[in-house]
């Protein structure tokens, strides 16, 4: 993977990796080491800032994420929750 797209609903997190203004925040040190990763490691980032409303689904796989999963456990699931519907209308890998 060369070329990625990060977004997020967190407005400071998407000031601190595309500009310098938080680098002397208590996190400056973990900004600029984001910042200079995505400069080597990639031929091609883009930080996009997203309203939280545009982020419901993931929202809430994190939440479902956070209370099905024990502290050091992992669970991988192979199809996603009966209550996340897909945009396309496919649900399950049925349909389209």
């Amino acid at each position: 993977m060369s070329r990625i797209i990060l977004e997020t609903d967190a407005a400071n997190l998407g000031k601190a990796l595309t500009t310098k203004e938080l680098d002397r925040s208590a996190n400056g040190s973990l900004f600029r080491q984001i910042r200079d990763l995505l400069i080597n490691d990639f031929s091609f980032y883009m930080t996009s800032v997203c309203p939280r409303t545009c982020n419901k689904v993931a929202d809430k796989l994190a939440v479902y994420g956070a209370n099905i999963v024990l502290p050091g456990s992992y669970e991988f699931l192979s199809q996603a929750p009966d209550f996340v519907y897909l945009v396309s209308g496919d649900k399950h890998g049925d349909g389209v």
